[in-house]
């Protein structure tokens, strides 16, 4: 029987040819199999060309939660069968094994983007274009079967969506220690500043007075159009809309710190790019982080910077590949870059797993170690994740070591990162969860962005899920994307104190609160 009451000749289909797409490219006994191809790259387009930070739908894993009713319906889906849906996968797995035809299925995604109003149409050919090469080879080289495929696209009674299956890390056989609360530090305790920066997101490309509520997925910007004429345009440091910041008000921004110093450090959680993740190059990547690093090192310098990578720091966005994954289409281009440009602030040690995997560890003073994670190896929109999503660069189990390391030294930890672990697959937020309560004792502060809002995430005992055990740090961005008040000063310092140990004599305590400074 026809689903939601859609009949085998439902209308979308003939409203979307009637609308001047044409048919779909290919030859009739084809074409079905290429709307299929396209259907799934269409649905790995990243949620930011629909909305800024989407989430999850019920009963579609996230990423997939606006395209998937949508494609069903609009091409008379709903009443697909499993055995006819396996069949079709299996020859699209055969048909890309045998002949990865790149430029039909772009051509085949771009049409089912633009029947679908998806995305303004030269944003789905443009992004599609980006995409498309990357998606193929993440098919063919990906373990998903023709009844994982079914089983996303009609539901559990047809497969199992099984791709991001649980795995679990070792943790030492070391026992914990007995849990300690945290103490405030005595009266008069030094006290150490420390500036979190995150989310800063410079448009090369903004320009006032031009429409800040365009049809593409950012505005402000050449491109954009001029505002109809009862409205205004683009304001000259920013706008609240989906709009990006000019470099001068990140120069005004960094220029105005220095009363509100001096730091000791800072901690920078990535996002440096725009928005504009349909038609970015490698070269606009690299123009960001080196502009925005030259930047922040002319107004705070000689104070030390740790960063962390942001999901926009790569393209396509959220693209980063695993280090088994080597060539062109690694991410060797963006880590040896960082390397070189952040140098003067991290160590040799750091360095090198920088250019490995996009994290690091290091020692700002004693009694303190920083691990800087790259969160985009927990990304549910990160499509290289669907060749093997299980610890991607062993990052967690090398956090456990660092960690386990950490402890017998009798050192705190503090962790930043771009993207906060309750927005990461499962297994991976499952497994950070248990690293953290192991670890509860020396865990001093988390510092996340991303989400662009100012906000934290608790973490309980695992036993009685009662007793907050640590606490995630999630601060505002410097964009206004989309709609936003821009971080103010008061939101953008971590203020901390040391005290003696009882353990180790001399070594430093951290606690830390998020303190306004006017």
């Amino acid at each position: 029987m026809p689903r939601h009451g859609l009949s085998p000749a439902h209308g979308h289909r003939g409203s979307g040819w009637e609308q001047g797409l044409g048919r779909p490219p290919g030859a009739p006994s084809l074409r079905r199999l290429w709307i299929g191809l396209g259907l799934m790259l269409v649905l790995v387009l990243p949620g930011s060309l629909v909305r800024a930070h989407p989430l999850p739908a019920q009963n579609f894993p996230a990423g997939f939660s606006d395209p998937v009713p949508r494609l069903l319906e609009a091409f008379g889906w709903w009443n697909l069968t499993c055995p006819v849906c396996k069949a079709l996968f299996t020859a699209i797995d055969f048909g890309l094994k045998k002949e990865p035809n790149v430029e039909r299925l772009g051509s085949m995604a771009t049409w089912v983007c633009k029947l679908l109003k998806i995305a303004p149409p030269n944003v789905c050919q443009s992004a599609i274009r980006l995409f498309e090469k990357d998606m193929v080879d993440v098919w063919t080289r990906s373990v998903l079967s023709p009844s994982e495929a079914c089983g996303l696209l009609l539901g559990s009674t047809c497969g199992h969506w099984d791709i991001f299956s649980s795995w679990n890390i070792s943790l030492p056989a070391v026992p914990k220690p007995p849990p300690k609360p945290p103490s405030p530090p005595a009266p008069g305790a030094p006290v150490s500043r420390i500036l979190f920066l995150t989310d800063l997101h410079w448009d090369h490309d903004y320009l006032e007075g031009t429409d800040p509520n365009c049809v593409d997925p950012l505005c402000c910007r050449r491109g954009s159009g001029q505002p109809p004429t009862s409205k205004p345009g683009a304001g000259y440091w920013g706008e609240y809309s989906k709009c990006d910041l000019p470099l001068r008000t990140l120069e005004s921004m960094l220029s105005g710190l220095g009363p509100a110093g001096p730091f000791d450090m800072v901690y920078w959680t990535g996002d440096i790019p725009a928005h504009d993740v349909w038609q970015q190059s490698r070269q606009d990547q690299l123009r960001a982080l080196n502009t925005i690093t030259d930047l922040v090192k002319k107004f705070l310098g000689p104070v030390p910077v740790y960063p962390a990578v942001g999901n926009h720091e790569s393209t396509p966005v959220n693209s980063f590949p695993p280090p088994f994954i080597q060539g062109n289409q690694s991410s060797n281009w963006l880590y040896e870059a960082m390397a070189k440009t952040w140098e003067p602030w991290l160590p040799a040690e750091a360095l090198q797993t920088l250019r490995i995997g996009g994290f690091y560890a290091l020692s700002p003073r004693p009694g303190l170690r920083l691990i800087s994670l790259n969160m985009n190896f927990c990304s549910r929109e990160n499509f290289w994740l669907l060749i093997n999503s299980t610890d991607p660069a062993g990052q967690l189990q090398w956090l456990v070591g660092e960690l386990q390391a950490a402890e017998d030294r009798g050192d705190k930890v503090h962790i930043i990162g771009h993207i906060p672990p309750g927005h990461c697959l499962k297994s991976w937020s499952w497994n950070y969860y248990r690293i953290v309560s192991r670890y509860e004792n020396i865990l001093a502060g988390q510092f996340f962005g991303h989400t662009h809002v100012d906000e934290f995430e608790v973490f309980y005992d695992e036993e009685t899920l009662s007793r907050p055990l640590s606490v995630a740090f999630l601060a505002p961005s410097a964009t206004t994307y989309i709609g936003l008040n821009p971080v103010g000063l008061p939101s953008s310092q971590v203020t901390g104190s040391t005290k003696s140990t009882e353990t180790t004599p001399g070594a430093p305590t951290w606690s830390w609160t998020t303190r306004p400074t006017s």
